[in-house]
């Protein structure tokens, strides 16, 4: 834009040209000037309006142009969140336990009773998934487990975390895995297993099956490597077998990570072979079966003491099982199970004294059955029985049960009675009492020689549980 004194002088100018065809008065030229200035000022004012204008408009485009960056930066995160499914199982419960010693486990049987009248616990489960592709798949699952206004942070073995309650608040991570299936006959599973709460454990915890293992056999928290081949999945039957290797235990890692046996405690190695399928009677309803076998290579005195000098390798253990469950069994509201399982010891000979004097691997087989039933009412009421027995050289992996009184590892009889009232589809209450006898002592030991026992302890609990 031209300033005023460039448009009076071009004027002028033009003026001074054309003075030989005629004469302008003073008074023309300042009527002129006057009309130029007033040309000039609605120049600027139009400009100013334009430039005005403009700013805006760029404001406007700038805005949208953050805004849409905020949109899609938005949308990303809504999508990358979007990808893990977020699930939650709440649970208060109010215990009585009462018994004599000997029967959580213990070694000892001095006769002295005990009881807690009133003791109240709080789990909680964050579950989570994500679908990555077509062929791979994440799941994981939080735990916390604790009793109320417990600030003592014992230390629990590995398989224990976040099953147990402990004396904090913290969250462990009970699952965390991969399954990956190049094909639609076969998938890898790496990571935390799904290896807690499986068949056997369904129906008392008013649950579908998310475990591998039948849970006489085999519950807590485990690290491993499973394949899974299904044989023929479009049949009816369904048979699956899978090949699991896992750690029970890894010696060193957390205090020499590269010193190989440092105290010559080899770790203690675990390889399993399953086959399930479905029986081929469709007028049974939903059924399974499942046939284990369980290989520990190398147990120790105890994983939590392997600073004790003397702490070795103690020898190898073989569990065997044979599981079944008929659910809404032959179109009615029955739901029932079946199971069984053998421990088969292998010592070496040597032994380990935590305390207690010398032990050695426990040396001989032992047994345990567990059967169950559960009839589901339409007013929403659910009632239920279970009776498990072990022999007395009956042992299992289930050191990470979450029931408080690890009955599958019983040494002697449990009874167990529970009756449910399902509010609605997300949460649930349930009234138990549990009846444990035992017959020997060790109930849930690998080592030491059992003896005879009249220990008990019983249990009586109300839970709330809220899955969502």
């Amino acid at each position: 834009m031209m300033k005023k004194i460039g448009l009076s002088t071009i004027l002028i100018a033009s003026l001074a040209i054309s003075a030989n065809a005629k004469t302008y008065s003073q008074a023309d030229m300042d009527r002129v000037l006057e009309r130029l200035d007033r040309l000039e000022a609605a120049l600027n004012k139009q400009q100013t309006q334009t430039t005005k204008k403009f700013k805006e408009i760029q404001s406007s485009t700038d805005e949208s142009i953050d805004d849409l960056y905020e949109r899609a930066d938005e949308n990303e995160f809504q999508a990358t969140m979007n990808r893990i499914k977020w699930g939650a199982e709440f649970e208060v419960s109010d215990n009585f336990v009462e018994g004599r010693t000997g029967s959580m486990p213990k070694m000892d049987t001095n006769g002295n009773t005990y009881n807690n009248s009133n003791q109240w616990t709080t789990k909680l489960r964050l579950s989570m998934d994500a679908k990555i592709n077509d062929k791979t798949k994440f799941t994981g699952r939080l735990s916390m487990y604790k009793n109320w206004s417990d600030s003592q942070n014992d230390a629990l073995v590995d398989p224990a975390q976040g099953r147990k309650p402990v004396g904090d608040s913290g969250l462990y991570v009970e699952r965390a895995y991969v399954d990956y299936s190049p094909t639609d006959y076969f998938t890898v599973t790496l990571g935390r297993q799904p290896s807690s709460d499986g068949p056997g454990m369904t129906l008392i915890e008013n649950t579908q099956r998310k475990s591998t293992y039948p849970a006489i056999l085999f519950d807590g928290a485990a690290d491993g490597i499973v394949g899974t081949y299904k044989i023929a999945p479009s049949s009816d039957m369904n048979p699956t077998v899978r090949i699991a290797y896992g750690k029970g235990f890894q010696a060193d890692v957390n205090y020499a990570p590269y010193e190989a046996k440092e105290n010559q405690i080899d770790d203690l190695n675990v390889y399993g072979l399953f086959y399930e399928m479905r029986l081929p009677f469709k007028q049974m309803g939903e059924n399974l079966l499942v046939l284990s076998y369980v290989k520990g290579t190398d147990f120790i005195g105890h994983p939590q003491h392997t600073d004790v000098p003397n702490n070795k390798n103690l020898g190898n253990m073989d569990l065997a099982g044979i599981y079944f469950e008929n659910n809404k069994a032959f179109g009615s509201n029955l739901s029932y199970f079946l199971s069984t399982g053998f421990s088969m010891p292998d010592s070496n000979g040597e032994t380990v004294d935590l305390g207690t004097g010398d032990m050695a691997l426990i040396d001989k087989n032992g047994y345990a059955f567990h059967i169950g039933a559960r009839y589901d009412f339409e007013s929403g009421v659910k009632l239920g029985y279970e009776f498990n027995k072990g022999s007395k050289y009956w042992y299992s992996f289930t050191s990470g049960s979450s029931d408080l009184l690890n009955k599958m590892s019983t040494r002697g009889t449990v009874n167990d009675f529970y009756a449910m009232y399902q509010i609605d589809t997300y949460q649930f209450i349930k009234l138990g009492y549990t009846m444990i006898n035992y017959d020997y002592t060790g109930s849930g030991w690998h080592i030491g020689t059992p003896t005879r026992t009249n220990d008990y302890v019983n249990r009586a609990y109300t839970t709330y549980n809220l899955r969502f």
